[in-house]
């Protein structure tokens, strides 16, 4: 029987984002089987967001909820990233719980789902849980929350309140959804979480946006679509160039890049790196169909649980996957998924990339075959998603 359900996420188009992008395909492919899905998000015109309104899909199916944009908003945002509990979106928490339980009320609505980040998505959830007990809600974590290496807090007390609200979210959630499988071991063992309740809800594609595209010859054009920032470097790669000289591959980065390495880029390797401002997705998605080989740079985090949201796309594309990752990494558990060559090198070793540079180098585009990606596609997720986020 279908449902009603009403998502709760601050991103959502015209927002640019990852999670705005895969909140939407999740809320596509509940309407396209009948389900009726209300989103409840931000204003059309946030603070401190990318905007891209080609990403915005209509379905009679889905209905947005939009909350009006405050007075004080960009005030807000300073005030709550000082304050470090859950993100600086803190103050979002408290229009959300308004508009949502008004929502719920209205349409007679017994599903919540509530999507991170931004992490305070969780706490308007909880505050509805507590009003409606009955209400069924599944909460999705894309990143761990005070696990992730990423996120450090300056002091014992914001550490401790944030354990204390994610605590308290996991035992009041019906449901949780992660990316990997590693994430939900985190959750198990690092937050002794009820296995029984987590459910692995990877990121997807939408094979609609896609064109075919076959080799032009020439070069190898290898392309990362993204920014290269926090601990993620291409310092490794730049000095693995250096030793291989590769002369019939060209990589090209489209989005920002730490200064210093984007000099250095250009000091030691011109002509086989060239770096590109951002663009907009739909124009990443040609890039990556026009593309011979598609690149993944992760941290150097062993055992890394991140589901980057860009190789969803890239398995989209149906090209051939490297990864500049660790071996241990959730990366390369999904491209040993989805393709035969592992061309992975660990991201801190130079050797294994300047090892992986000479294999693309001399491969064929025989031996360069894309992979199995049925799995990620968005049309053959919608069971797992209808599962994980209905109450039948």
């Amino acid at each position: 029987m279908n449902k009603s359900i009403l998502f709760i996420a601050y991103d959502f188009p015209p927002i640019l984002s990852p999670e705005s992008i895969q909140v939407q395909r999740r809320a596509i492919a509940l309407a396209q089987n009948g389900h009726q899905v209300h989103v409840l998000t931000s204003c059309d015109t946030p603070d401190f967001e990318y905007l891209d309104s080609a990403l915005c899909r209509e379905h009679e199916n889905i209905i947005i909820h939009r909350v009006e944009k405050l007075p004080a908003e960009k005030a807000l945002h300073y005030i709550c990233g000082g304050l470090e509990i859950t993100d600086r979106k803190l103050w979002w928490k408290f229009p959300a719980k308004k508009a949502a339980l008004k929502i719920i009320s209205e349409f007679k609505i017994e599903n919540i789902y509530t999507h991170s980040s931004p992490l305070v998505n969780h706490l308007a959830g909880f505050e509805i849980k507590k009003a409606i007990p009955k209400i069924h809600w599944t909460a999705h974590f894309s990143d761990p929350w005070t696990m992730n290496p990423y996120i450090s807090y300056r002091t014992v007390l914001q550490r401790k309140i944030n354990k204390h609200l994610e605590a308290g979210i996991l035992s009041k959630v019906d449901k949780i959804t992660v990316t990997s499988e590693k994430t939900r071991d985190m959750f198990v063992n690092g937050l002794k979480a009820d296995n029984s309740k987590i459910r692995v809800l990877p990121h997807v594609f939408d094979p609609d946006l896609y064109s075919d595209n076959k080799p032009t010859g020439g070069k190898k054009i290898i392309a990362h679509t993204g920014n290269i920032y926090g601990l993620r470097t291409v310092v490794p790669l730049i000095e693995a160039i250096e030793q291989v000289l590769p002369q019939n591959l060209e990589f090209h980065f489209y989005g920002r890049m730490k200064e210093d390495e984007r000099a250095l880029a250009q000091e030691k390797c011109a002509d086989t790196i060239k770096i590109f401002d951002p663009i907009p997705y739909l124009k990443s998605i040609q890039v990556l169909s026009d593309a011979d080989i598609l690149l993944v740079i992760d941290a150097p985090l062993n055992n890394s649980p991140f589901f980057p949201s860009k190789l969803a796309d890239y398995i989209g594309a149906g090209k051939p996957l490297a990864a500049l990752t660790p071996l241990s990494s959730t990366t390369t558990d999904i491209i040993r998924k989805v393709q035969d060559d592992l061309l992975v090198a660990d991201s801190a070793d130079v050797p294994a990339i300047a090892s992986l540079l000479d294999r693309l180098e001399n491969a064929d585009d025989s031996m360069l075959t894309a992979g199995r990606k049925d799995f990620y596609n968005m049309n053959n997720n919608y069971e797992n998603i209808r599962e994980a986020l209905i109450d039948e």
